[in-house]
């Protein structure tokens, strides 16, 4: 049966927590709280490991940690911002000059595609 509209799904709330589980939730955090240097240092090890294969979600991790989940790095102005240039080179024509290539390019026959 649906609720009326402004009424609660749940009108007597979250249940109140005993004595125990208080106690057990205090200490629980407590205790993940003295772990947490050896937690980061083990989080950066596995960032610093070139073969480990969690290393991009450690990397992710500590960067979100840092700067927060969804935050776009704003370029200050001391980076190197010169575009980066990709050049694809067919397979097995990495030594031959660029204008071997463009004219082979130019000169090679029409797919049949049409650019509008």
């Amino acid at each position: 049966m649906p609720y009326a509209k402004g009424q609660s799904g749940n009108p007597k709330g979250r249940p109140k927590q005993t004595a125990e589980q208080k106690s057990q939730k205090e200490q629980f955090q407590r205790l993940l709280k003295s772990s947490t240097v050896e937690a980061l240092q083990s989080i950066i090890q596995i960032a610093s490991d070139r073969y480990n294969k969690d290393r991009f979600n450690a990397c992710k991790y500590i960067i979100d940690k840092a700067y927060g989940a969804n935050t776009a790095f704003l370029l200050d102005g001391t980076e190197d911002t010169a575009p980066t240039v990709i050049r694809i080179v067919p397979y097995g024509k990495e030594n031959e000059d660029d204008e071997d290539w463009e004219q082979e390019w130019n000169n090679a026959p029409d797919d049949g595609l049409e650019e509008d």
